[in-house]
């Protein structure tokens, strides 16, 4: 059955249910909707719970008090079982200020199997309970109310089977003595730094490589400032200014206003608005002593041969471990170990055995 949960009454009378399944260490399918386009941060429009054969659709836009989620969320007796958890757990982490856990994560337990890395939750359901989901809500716009009775059937479906995909991916785990290997990978989900970005560290989005040490810091510090103009205003990083515009400021370091102008890099509302604080920056800058990133050069050919012949050793080990060869590793992960002589990463844990 899918209910609809749209006043504070009728959440507030799943306590009990929510109760019952701390008493019994049990699970819940967890699934939300979401609108990110026009905001900074993701907006959370619904929270889909799926607990025995029934559905509840949790109205978060119509509904002011959300502790009973926030506790269900933050109850370590309650398994939450997720597909592809990682946007849910940045939406539900920057709303209601709680890291899920623990999980179980339906699509990296099929990597762990040898599915996909990708793998969507329809074409999952579709393998391995062989059936089909309708598509027809994909794109939404899930802030519009009331919602429809396609939409909340569509968001129902999405927690409606996770419970067998969880049953399943469970037993392969234990099955394949990899319920380690899967513990280890999960504990990257909770970190919360992963789903909150602070200015100061906008750079590390970016690479300045091929920027000169002057250019690095004034990219650095355009990166903090749009960052910081974005979150005040509530809009995505892009419509402050795109990545490549950010880029040529850096490369040119214009230190007027006349000289931001010249550049053409904003729109004409925003120009004048703007140039100003980009020239007081640019000016600013503090240039330390040490490059921000240090330039990596392109492969030649050799290392590209070699490159490739341990991406073909990487395929025989991922096929006979039955795992997902992206999970394992990818060309980049091979290239960065070619070039440093390390990974932190495919030189520790559960992939080091392997």
């Amino acid at each position: 059955m899918n209910y609809l949960i749209e006043q504070q009454s009728q959440l507030d009378e799943l306590q009990s249910l929510f109760a019952q399944l701390h008493e019994r260490v049990g699970y819940v399918s967890v699934d939300t909707e979401f609108l990110r386009e026009k905001t900074y941060s993701a907006k959370l429009c619904l929270v889909q719970l799926g607990i025995a054969d029934n559905q509840y659709c949790v109205d978060v836009l119509a509904i002011n008090n959300l502790e009973l989620l926030v506790k269900l969320f933050a109850d370590e007796r309650v398994v939450k079982i997720f597909h592809a958890a990682r946007q849910d757990l940045e939406v539900l982490y920057q709303t209601l200020g709680v890291m899920p856990k623990p999980i179980f994560d339906t699509q990296l337990a099929a990597a762990f199997s040898g599915l996909d890395m990708q793998l969507g939750y329809s074409a999952l359901v579709a393998k391995r309970l062989d059936i089909e989901l309708p598509k027809s809500q994909a794109r939404t716009d899930w802030t519009r109310r009331p919602l429809s009775e396609e939409q909340l059937a569509y968001a129902a479906d999405d927690v409606t089977h996770l419970e067998n995909l969880y049953q399943m991916g469970l037993a392969e785990l234990k099955d394949h003595d990899k319920v380690d290997w899967y513990q280890y990978e999960i504990e990257d989900y909770y970190d919360v730094d992963k789903y909150v970005i602070q200015p100061a560290q906008a750079y590390r989005r970016m690479y300045g490589g091929g920027l000169n040490i002057a250019q690095q810091y004034t990219l650095k510090a355009l990166a903090e400032w749009r960052e910081e103009n974005a979150q005040t205003r509530d809009i995505p990083r892009t419509w402050v200014l795109k990545d490549d515009r950010l880029f040529d400021l850096a490369a040119r370091m214009p230190k007027t206003e006349d000289a931001v102008l010249e550049l053409n890099v904003f729109g004409k509302k925003s120009a004048r608005r703007m140039a100003p604080q980009i020239a007081k920056l640019v000016s600013e800058v503090e240039v330390g002593e040490q490059r921000i990133w240090n330039r990596a050069e392109p492969l030649d050919k050799p290392a590209k041969a070699v490159c490739s012949k341990m991406m073909k050793e990487l395929a025989k080990y991922a096929e006979h471990a039955h795992i997902a060869q992206g999970l394992l590793a990818t060309r980049r992960d091979i290239e960065a170990l070619y070039r440093n002589r390390q990974s932190g990463k495919l030189l520790t844990g559960w992939r080091k055995t392997i």
